[in-house]
């Protein structure tokens, strides 16, 4: 069978997903690389991947890709990893400086602050040093580890953009699924992904004790995130939430998901 391109992100939240691809699942078959979400959609977008752990705007933007049913990066409720670091009220903020390691978090902060915090600041590309970023800006966002693991400056806020999406609108919000190219996926490729969900799933104490940023472990903020915050699961409740925030977005698009060779339908997923 051919080998496949496969590409995650590089961030703590991945690891349950492609735990047992790195432990040997899929040997042969999947070749996998690692990168921040907005490079990996520009490697997919560019035909370097045949298969990645993309992020959901991304959607609507690369034609023709398909969804595998049942994996996702999520959450309801509070997500922890990705942030809106605020130096003003909400309705203070004027200019905002988006991270440049993501589309679809930047593209969240826009609807909010459109349909739940009713205001209308400036959005740029900002630098990667918070401090920095707050300095120019009176908002920022931040996403993956460095979102979750970095102390806030004094005086900032963090405010949780799954915590508001779900406020807002009652669903989850989902970060990220596994999407490909059309005619890459079959079973064999569909079993893996699952199995080494269902490996990572039953060892979240270790990935959390092993898992290094910026040279340390805080297997005290990790454990609770992987255990608490993120669900790693596509259902109904998942695909209306993409669905709503990518016609949110002004991107709307239906998701193409895998389905063995059959179209599946809503009400067939668990």
């Amino acid at each position: 069978m051919p080998r496949i391109r496969a590409g995650a992100v590089s961030y703590l939240n991945t690891r349950p997903l492609i735990f047992g691809i790195e432990q040997g699942l899929g040997a042969g078959r999947i070749e996998l690389s690692y990168d921040v979400p907005s490079v990996l959609a520009a490697r997919m977008a560019a035909g370097e991947l045949d298969l990645a752990l993309l992020p959901v705007i991304e959607l609507s933007m690369i034609p023709g890709l398909v969804v595998v049913p049942g994996l996702a990066i999520g959450s309801f409720g509070s997500c922890r990893s990705v942030r809106l670091v605020a130096r003003s009220p909400l309705d203070e903020v004027r200019r905002v400086a988006l991270d440049p390691e993501s589309r679809t978090s930047n593209a969240l902060a826009r609807v909010l602050f459109a349909e739940a915090w009713h205001a209308d600041p400036s959005f740029t590309v900002g630098p990667r040093d918070l401090a920095l970023a707050l300095s120019e800006h009176d908002a920022v966002v931040r996403i993956g580890d460095k979102a979750l693991f970095e102390p806030l400056p004094e005086g900032a806020t963090a405010h949780d953009l799954g915590e508001a999406w779900t406020a807002r609108t009652g669903l989850p919000f989902v970060f990220a699924v596994w999407a490909a190219r059309p005619g890459i996926l079959d079973r064999e490729v569909y079993e893996i992904l699952h199995a080494s969900r269902r490996a990572g799933s039953a060892v979240l104490d270790a990935i959390a004790a092993d898992y290094t940023w910026n040279g340390r472990t805080y297997p005290e903020i990790a454990l609770p995130y992987l255990r608490e915050a993120m669900r790693y699961r596509l259902g109904v409740p998942e695909v209306a939430a993409i669905e709503r925030f990518l016609a949110a977005a002004g991107s709307p698009a239906t998701l193409n998901l895998y389905g063995g060779g059959r179209e599946i339908r809503r009400e067939q997923l668990t």
